[in-house]
């Protein structure tokens, strides 16, 4: 009778499927699927799924990432297919485009919406510039904080925006742009 043959832990290990991996995390299924169309050079594909992984994901290298993956499916699949550049598709322009209309409201409302100015830096940076603009200073540390926290290059970003100049000149808070 012969013996079964003990497993190795040098044996090779199941395959699994691109998105196996990322159930528990639609976003980071989004993203898998993003990158298989894209090696599959389903342009459209793509980008749905990419921006599906934009939209959802909650940890901000993966949305950063997420983002610099549809940018190139975006230039491959041309203008036709880039559906993400109008205001009406794009929450963040449409929120960019409100503030430089002077409907600030609206802008803050569409910022603010599903808490993206928590998860998402350019909201955050774009919520602390609108409260600086309204001389709303408080306001503005705390969401300029934010941004910073999610992606420590707003700090050089504010530091050359004339949107904080009052912040700026207040000793208190020169620390968000790196001064002492």
């Amino acid at each position: 009778m012969a013996k079964a043959k003990p497993t190795s832990p040098t044996s090779t290990p199941k395959k699994t499927t691109p998105g196996a991996a990322a159930q528990a995390d639609p976003a980071l299924d989004h993203f898998a699927q993003g990158l298989t169309a894209l090696q599959a050079k389903d342009w459209q594909k793509a980008v749905d799924h990419l921006e599906q992984a934009v939209e959802t994901a909650d940890r901000p290298d993966l949305r950063d990432r997420a983002r610099q993956f549809l940018s190139a499916a975006r230039q491959k699949g041309g203008p036709a297919k880039d559906k993400a550049q109008s205001p009406e598709t794009d929450p963040f322009l449409q929120a960019v485009f409100e503030r430089n209309r002077g409907d600030l409201k609206a802008a803050l409302d569409i910022a603010r919406k599903g808490g993206r100015d928590q998860q998402d830096e350019r909201f955050a940076y774009l919520v602390a510039s609108i409260h600086a603009v309204e001389n709303r200073l408080d306001e503005a540390v705390q969401a300029l904080t934010k941004a910073v926290e999610l992606n420590p290059k707003n700090r050089i970003h504010a530091f050359h925006d004339a949107d904080f100049a009052e912040l700026r000149k207040n000793r208190d808070q020169r620390h968000l742009f790196g001064l002492s």
